[in-house]
C-alpha cells in the first residue's frame, strides 16, 4: 500500500501521495459517461494540468494543514486553498470500504438539521476501491482556526475574557456534539482541530471517523446508495474503533484504555479536554507536564494521569489552568460532576482500570446543563438553539464584551 499510495498524482490521480509530491492545479470534474445510464453520480474524475482556470483548485506546499498522518486505517491530508476566489479546505482521504465515507456522514448532518456544521461546497469519490480502501474528496467552507489559536490572536484581551470565549466554544461544541447524537451520529473524534472559530463563529468539522447508532434518524438506505457502502457492513464494524482512529491526547479515559463502545458522553469528554488545554496553554507559567500529557508516555498512562487529576478538588491547577473567568470554572465545574460522577461516586479511577466499565449517558442531567448553559453562557431563556446552522460566540454579557473586543484586534491587524 506504500509504493501504491508513493505513485506521483500526475501518474494515478489518487492526491494522498505520501511522498508529498502533489502540489499543482487539479480539476474535480463530475463524471459523466454517456454509454452507461447507471454512472454513480458521486463519482469524480481529476484533471491534473500546469495552468490555472477558473474552476481549478491550487494545493501549493505551504497550503497544507499539517496534522499526524497513520499509513493504518483511515488517512486524510487537508489544505487551506481558493475556489472560484472563495476560501475553502480541502480534504482528501484514503478511507478502507467497509467505513463510512465523510461526505455520507455530511449529507446525514445536514439532512438533521444539525447546527455548527460547515458547509460542504463539493464532494465525491475518486476512487471506489482499491487494494480495499477508496478515495474521497471533500471541499467545504473555511471555518477558521483551532481554539487555541484563536484566542492566541487575541492575547491583548485578558484571561477572564479569554476564558469565557473559550467557555461559549466549549458550549456550541457541546450543543453540536448531543444534536448529533440525537439524529444518531457520533463524531468520535473530537481534537483541538475539529472545534474551530471564525469570526466569532463556532464550526465541527472532520466528521471522517464518525459512526451512525442503528437507531440513526436519517435515511441510512438512501445514503448507502448514493455514497457507494454496504450499510449492514458498516454497521457491524462501526460499534468498535481501532486504536489508531483516535487522537490520544484528547481521546476520552474509556477509549485510552481501550473501551469499544461508545457514547456521547466520550465526545463531550474529548470537548471538555479541548477547552482545557486551550486555556492551559495561555497560561504565563505552565506547568512541566501540560493538560494533555504531552510527557506521558502510553495510553494507559496518559488515562491514569488523567483520573488522578480529575479526581482532585483542584482538578484545574492539576491539569495546569492556573486562572480563569467564574463562568469558565462553572462550565468546567459542571461537566466535570457529568463526566466523572456517578450517585455521587467518582468513578475516574475505574474507567481507567476497566474498559468494560459501563458510564451511564445521563442524557436528563446532559439536557439540564445545556439549558443552563443558554442562560448562563448565552443570556437566552430555556428554548431551543438546535435549528440555528452556527451560533456566534459570546451572547452573554461578559462573553459578549469579549467577543467585540476580539472583532476590533481582528479589523485592526486587517487595516495594517
Amino acid at each position: 500500500l506504500l509504493y501504491f499510495l508513493s505513485l506521483p498524482p500526475q501518474k494515478f490521480g489518487h492526491f494522498c501521495d505520501v511522498t508529498r509530491r502533489i502540489w499543482g492545479e487539479y480539476e474535480f470534474v463530475r463524471r459523466r459517461d454517456s454509454t452507461d445510464e447507471d454512472q454513480d453520480p458521486v463519482l469524480v474524475d481529476v484533471n491534473f494540468s500546469k495552468d490555472s482556470t477558473d474552476s481549478s483548485i491550487t494545493i501549493a506546499k505551504e497550503c497544507r494543514i499539517e496534522q499526524t498522518i497513520d499509513l493504518r486505517g483511515r488517512m486524510a491530508h487537508k489544505f487551506r486553498v481558493k475556489h472560484r476566489g472563495e476560501r475553502a479546505i480541502l480534504k482528501l482521504s484514503w478511507t478502507p470500504v467497509d467505513r463510512l465515507p465523510e461526505s455520507a456522514v455530511y449529507d446525514a448532518l445536514k439532512a438533521a438539521n444539525i447546527p455548527n456544521i460547515p458547509s460542504v461546497i463539493d464532494s465525491g469519490i475518486i476512487v471506489k476501491n482499491s487494494f480495499g480502501y477508496r478515495v474521497e474528496y471533500l471541499l467545504i467552507e473555511d471555518c477558521g482556526v483551532p481554539l487555541v489559536e484563536y484566542l492566541q490572536a487575541q492575547l491583548t484581551l485578558g484571561i477572564d475574557e479569554l476564558s469565557d470565549i473559550a467557555a461559549s466554544v466549549m458550549s456550541q461544541a457541546v450543543e453540536c456534539i448531543y444534536s448529533a447524537w440525537n439524529a444518531g451520529i457520533l463524531h468520535c473524534n473530537i481534537t483541538a482541530d475539529s472545534v474551530v472559530v471564525k469570526d466569532g463563529r463556532v464550526a465541527i468539522p472532520d466528521w471522517g471517523h464518525a459512526k451512525f447508532a442503528k437507531d440513526c434518524a436519517v435515511d441510512v438506505d438512501t445514503l448507502a446508495a448514493k455514497w457507494l457502502f454496504d450499510k449492514n457492513k458498516v454497521a457491524g464494524d462501526e460499534d468498535c474503533d481501532a486504536p489508531t482512529t483516535v487522537t490520544p491526547l484528547y481521546a476520552s479515559i474509556p477509549v485510552l484504555v481501550g473501551a469499544t463502545q461508545r457514547s456521547i458522553v466520550d465526545d463531550v469528554e474529548s470537548a471538555f479536554f479541548v477547552a482545557m488545554d486551550a486555556l492551559y496553554k495561555l497560561q504565563v507559567d505552565p506547568p512541566v507536564v501540560g493538560m494533555v500529557g504531552a510527557e506521558v508516555g502510553g495510553r494507559k498512562s496518559l488515562a491514569f494521569m488523567r483520573a488522578g487529576c480529575m479526581g482532585h478538588y483542584r482538578y484545574m491547577e492539576a491539569v495546569g489552568v492556573a486562572k480563569c473567568s467564574e463562568l469558565f470554572a462553572w462550565l468546567t465545574d459542571t461537566f466535570r460532576e457529568y463526566l466523572f460522577v456517578r450517585n455521587g461516586e467518582y468513578i475516574g479511577r475505574d474507567l481507567a482500570i476497566d474498559p468494560e466499565f459501563e458510564r451511564t449517558v445521563e442524557i436528563q442531567q446532559l439536557e439540564r446543563i445545556l439549558e443552563q448553559i443558554k442562560e448562563r453562557v448565552f443570556g437566552e431563556s430555556p428554548v431551543s438553539n438546535t435549528g440555528k446552522k452556527q451560533s456566534q460566540v459570546g451572547k452573554s454579557s461578559t462573553s459578549a464584551k469579549a467577543l467585540r473586543c476580539s472583532k476590533r484586534l481582528q479589523s485592526k491587524k486587517r487595516r495594517r
